[in-house]
């Protein structure tokens, strides 16, 4: 019997199988004369084509119908189906499937996602919120921050006697990752226009150049101070500075929200999920805080699969965290320092991204955008910066020496080196 875990957070909507094969991509949907297409493909023109594109149906996931009559779908539903059953042939098309799902999720809107499962069809064998996940076994009290396109969602964990359970939740409605990327594009078109007379965002192509770029450049600048950069525009290539503090500031700007509930569960462990990664890495004042690598709540998920799938059919808030399934032999295991490939070993101290020409492998240890694969570890899991659709990847459970990383089907082999 296969099984499978889905993350259902727009930002990234993940499944992983048992055997670690992963594949991601975007809420977002384009609605063409011959179809609805999803993820990256829809997101690479949602700015070419604003009024063909959809971005909201997770958040929106409902029957109402569609602003304005359309051939391929009569409502938000019918578009989520259409990257459900997707997602779900992407993975093999397992038999059962876990559903990791943020809090935000109505029971109306449950509801609603069993029964377009049984379309696809696929056996739900379990549904646990997406936080309580990310925490299975942590032995302390933690405060989650999930961020999804539209809207954040704050969970606390609590951890007594012998539970953990979502002890308070809230949601942001106006902070997603979206807002935080809007913001800095307007900043960046704003030194556009005092450098150059040109805005960007004026015209669709440019709104999404920059929009295509965003990611990759405030990914950078986690590692970094400042970033050139080179936008092509009518009047030629247009060089820009783009520096981290600046945008940290900006983006501190619009976390007034986030601030507030932090504060208010001051006594609880802070902790990211990497849907919202990009606010430890760019504002100093959460540097400290735990950061979950991608695949973590869904480890955790097949970790204790039996537990969950022996549960009727609910939305799993609460777990016996005694029968989290990582050993202290694990957790004291030792860590792989460097990738070996091809006789040569890459620090895994830095981001390493992954090219493929011609079937074969060329690996650099920096965050190189034009790379089909970029990966980093943090907390002894392997997170992934970036993967190009369709590039088959098999990330290791753990980052320990003798595991293997494969990409396109080649296999790299972590070592531990001493003094390095």
């Amino acid at each position: 019997m296969t099984v499978a875990v889905l993350e259902l957070n727009d930002q990234h909507l993940i499944i992983q199988t048992e055997d670690g094969t992963v594949h991601a991509e975007p809420g977002f949907a384009q609605l063409t004369a011959s179809g609805i297409e999803t993820g990256e493909r829809a997101r690479a023109i949602a700015w070419q084509q604003p009024q063909h594109s959809y971005n909201q149906y997770w958040r929106q996931f409902n029957q109402l119908a569609l602003p304005s009559k359309q051939r391929w779908a009569r409502h938000h539903a019918d578009i989520a189906f259409v990257q459900l059953k997707q997602l779900v042939d992407n993975a093999g098309a397992p038999e059962n499937l876990i559903l990791s799902v943020p809090g935000s999720f109505s029971d109306e809107q449950l509801s609603l996602l069993l029964g377009l499962a049984s379309a696809v069809p696929v056996q739900i064998s379990a549904v646990i919120d997406s936080a309580l996940a990310c925490c299975v076994g942590q032995e302390t009290t933690n405060l989650v921050v999930e961020l999804q396109l539209q809207q954040a969602v704050i969970t606390r964990v609590s951890n007594a006697e012998g539970r953990q359970q979502i002890a308070d939740q809230e949601i942001i409605p106006d902070l997603g990752i979206m807002q935080l990327y809007n913001a800095a594009a307007r900043h960046i078109s704003e030194q556009l226009i005092a450098d150059y007379r040109y805005d960007p965002l004026h015209m669709s192509n440019g709104e999404q150049l920059i929009y295509d770029q965003l990611p990759h450049w405030l990914m950078r600048l986690g590692w970094e101070d400042e970033i050139s950069v080179t936008l092509p525009s009518p009047q030629g290539e247009l060089n820009l500075v783009l520096r981290k503090q600046q945008i940290a500031e900006i983006l501190h700007q619009r976390l007034n929200g986030l601030n507030a509930i932090i504060k208010k569960h001051s006594s609880a462990k802070l902790c990211f999920s990497h849907s919202a990664s990009l606010i430890p890495a760019l504002l100093p004042q959460f540097a400290d805080a735990e950061l979950w690598a991608q695949n973590a709540g869904i480890e955790n998920c097949f970790s204790v699969q039996e537990k969950l799938a022996s549960e009727e059919l609910h939305r799993i808030r609460e777990l016996d965290i005694a029968t989290q399934a990582k050993t202290q032999a694990t957790k004291k295991a030792h860590q792989a320092t460097h990738v070996l490939y091809q006789n040569h070993a890459y620090p895994l101290d830095h981001p390493l991204s992954i090219h493929l020409k011609d079937k074969q492998l060329s690996l650099v240890s920096t965050i190189d955008n034009r790379a089909a694969f970029v990966t980093v570890v943090e907390n002894r899991q392997f997170k992934i910066l970036h993967q190009e659709d369709g590039l088959e990847v098999q990330l290791p459970s753990a980052c320990q020496p003798g595991k293997t990383l494969q990409v396109a089907g080649h296999k790299l082999r972590l070592i531990e080196v001493s003094n390095a």
